[in-house]
């Protein structure tokens, strides 16, 4: 045509389906990655009017991770110039307009003076670039590697002295995370678009989504934490062409002195897969890999790709089952997924939800309940059963550990509500997950399943239950065939609890009937063989288990030492850490090899294990003499005697568990308080500030475990020996 014309967008298009065919029909698909346009585009042929001899298409978007929210600006205004020259229409046939380079060029010409001012204006909203779901880490110096955070994706933006928070559909939700981090974000005194992730840390220093969706329900905002990890325009300056090594620099200069909860989000360079390991050992969810030199491009992309520990994604909700103990909340939730244009059932989930979210999930979702269902195919039998079917506009956030062979979730956690992400756009995530050991199946049947254990982490009986069939194999060889003593709690950490070691009335029939040979026709204690037993025990309540240090097979001759750790008021954790490795020290002094294990409350836990040669009279007074040796050779550090008077500021080496009846809690041993931690093996090299004594939860510790390339206590029972002489 005439006049002017100018490049306004260029980039690579890639044909979807047959184009030859898709033009024979009138109807073309594609896709564009371009510096400005990406995602799917359709080509509709238009009807003819009469008299028309040429034809007409229509090109239309496609709703995809790449379009934009209504309410946004139209691209053709927020980018009218060109690609090339940076020049606008108007100036094109103008001699006397000035030259100038694209926006990309801009920001990449002077990054170290990126502060300065050049009175561009800060974009309203910039659609987020997203990374890939690959399943293997990537590796080489080309590739940086950072945490995953478990929040809410959001983008700061910073004009006028005024800050927003942004989702990735450009929702503004700045009220929802109170003040704080708005007044941090308008303090950095800068012009700005930073991309980032708002968390909350529980107290083992991990970010957790189902803490955030707590706190949003609870309207607390004490515990915000807002980690900003890219920099898109800073000071009237677009920076998204720069490499992102050059972002970060500059993210990190602005950010230099500030204070409150705004924090740079760091990287690594080190090996993925090291970094991965390390990521999955302390139980977060995984890790964010991306090219050092990658531009900032909305949109999904290669250039940066995520790695997870488990598996996890969003899931439609298409039905929900009522809770079995409260008329005014949910039980499970029915889930799905688009695939083929259709909403295909996966499963449900039945724990996650603390009371208050499985009420207000109630109230929310009986408000959209509908008589007909909302799948392509009808359920039945078990699927079935009970389900009032919902409008599929809700989006969750679940934590799983495999597809089943029929495409079903199994051992699914609920982790929130993903308020930020449309139902339309929910489909499987194909990636392989990471290696996975046979889960065993379980077969005693729960009543009331969704019944909370754990009420400020949403454990639930069946949660608790599935959690101990993941980590069976490595549970099982420290409580088969030995007395336990339980603490039950049969209606959760917050009710009625009390310790049992004999049987009860209406024992379930899996669970072990032990005779104590020295106790006549005393009744019988508890014990497991199998894992039916132990779901036995999840049954009734039993939420730690504390067993013998001597199994059925040799009642009077230990086959371990557990000295417990046990600091008193205003003992800091690395000394307790300190302390542990004195208790090695001294015990492979000695020839006995030592094993650590948090303990899920405050301390460490040193097991040794034992050849069962010497009985337990002479293990007690063992113990006792290792104790007071060590109380004695630095009394401004160690006690050996209980009373707590004598505690304050120093660690009591517990040696009493060392005798007979005594009882210690289990490695893997789920404890009841708040947080649900697992009393957990680890290696002598894992400890540290970052791995506190509660660290490892129900929650975390599966995901965890699969990532090891070994277990801690691999060598346990062959490093076992006789009991050394004396001191």
């Amino acid at each position: 045509g005439g006049g002017s014309v100018l490049l306004w967008d260029r980039g690579t298009w890639e044909p979807v389906g047959d184009q030859a065919k898709g033009y024979a029909k009138g109807h073309m698909e594609f896709a564009l990655t371009g510096e400005k346009l990406h995602g799917r585009w359709h080509l509709v042929r238009m009807q003819p009017k009469p008299g028309e001899k040429s034809e007409g298409w229509l090109l239309i978007k496609s709703e995809d991770e790449y379009s934009r929210p209504a309410g946004a600006p139209d691209i053709l205004e927020e980018r009218p110039e060109s690609v090339k020259t940076g020049r606008l229409i108007g100036e094109i046939g103008d001699k006397a307009a000035p030259k100038r380079k694209p926006q990309a060029e801009a920001a990449g010409a002077k990054p170290k003076a990126a502060k300065q001012r050049t009175g561009g204006e800060v974009p309203e909203f910039i659609p987020p670039m997203l990374a890939s779901l690959v399943p293997a880490t990537p590796q080489g110096a080309r590739w940086l590697h950072e945490i995953k955070f478990d929040g809410y994706r959001l983008q700061a933006r910073i004009a006028g002295g005024k800050a927003r928070l942004l989702t990735r559909s450009g929702i503004d939700w700045t009220e929802r995370f109170g003040p704080a981090i708005v007044k941090a974000l308008k303090g950095l005194g800068v012009d700005a678009v930073l991309d980032g992730e708002l968390v909350v840390e529980t107290a083992s220093g991990l970010s957790d989504f189902s803490a955030l969706q707590a706190d949003l329900s609870a309207a607390r905002s004490d515990r915000f934490i807002y980690h900003a990890f890219d920099l898109m325009f800073l000071d009237g300056v677009d920076l998204r062409a720069l490499p992102l090594v050059e972002r970060k620099a500059s993210l990190q200069r602005a950010l230099e002195g500030v204070e409150g909860p705004v924090r740079y989000g760091d990287h690594f360079a080190e090996s993925g897969q090291m970094v991965l390991k390390h990521a999955c050992r302390l139980g977060l969810e995984g890790i964010v890999s991306k090219l050092k030199d990658s531009p900032y491009r909305t949109g999904r992309s290669k250039s940066w790709v995520k790695s997870k520990c488990s598996a996890r994604q969003e899931f439609v909700i298409g039905g929900f089952a009522k809770s079995t103990v409260s008329d005014t909340a949910i039980g499970s939730l029915v889930l799905g997924v688009h695939e083929g244009g259709k909403l295909q059932h996966v499963g449900r989930v039945g724990t996650g939800f603390t009371n208050a979210v499985a009420q207000d999930l109630h109230k929310r979702l009986t408000g959209l309940a509908v008589k007909q269902s909302p799948f392509s195919e009808r359920l039945k039998g078990v699927a079935a059963r009970g389900v009032q079917y919902v409008r599929p506009e809700l989006v969750a956030e679940v934590e799983f550990r495999a597809w089943t062979g029929d495409g079903q979730l199994r051992h699914a956690s609920f982790r929130g509500l993903r308020e930020d992400k449309a139902a339309k756009d929910v489909q499987r995530e194909t990636a392989p997950a990471a290696k996975k050991e046979p889960v065993p199946k379980r077969t005693v049947t729960l009543t009331h399943p969704d019944r909370v254990y754990w009420p400020g982490e949403g454990v639930t009986k069946e949660g608790l239950a599935d959690y101990y069939a993941e980590v069976w194999r490595h549970i099982a060889p420290h409580i088969l065939g030995r007395p336990l003593a339980l603490l039950r709690c049969p209606t959760g950490i917050n009710g009625q609890a009390f310790f049992q070691k004999n049987i009860w009335k209406g024992l379930n029939r899996h669970i072990a009937l032990l005779r104590d040979p020295s106790d006549g026709d005393g009744p019988p204690l508890i014990g497991v063989n199998d894992l039916d037993g132990l779901m036995g025990l999840v049954q009734a309540a039993a939420l730690e288990l504390h067993p013998w240090g001597s199994t059925v097979a040799d009642w009077e001759r230990p086959d371990r030492i557990v000295m417990d750790l046990d600091p008193g008021d205003g003992v800091a954790w690395e000394d307790v850490i300190l302390a542990a490795e004195d208790v090695r020290a001294r015990l492979e002094a000695v020839g006995l090899a030592a094993f650590v294990k948090t303990s899920g409350g405050k301390g460490l836990h040193v097991v040794a294990p034992l050849k069962p040669k010497a009985e337990w009279p002479a293990v007690k007074t063992w113990c006792k003499a290792f104790a007071d040796k060590m109380a004695k050779d630095a009394p401004e550090k160690y006690v050996a005697t209980v009373t707590k008077s004598k505690r304050q500021g120093k660690i009591l080496i517990d040696y009493l568990r060392n005798q007979r009846g005594a009882t210690a809690v289990a490695p893997y041993s789920t404890r009841a308080r708040p947080g649900a931690a697992v009393s957990t093996p680890v290696e002598w090299t894992e400890l540290g500030p970052g791995l506190g004594p509660d660290h490892f939860t129900v929650t975390t510790l599966p995901a965890r475990l699969v990532s090891l390339a070994r277990d801690p206590w691999a060598e346990f029972f062959e490093a076992a020996v006789p009991l050394p002489k004396a001191h």
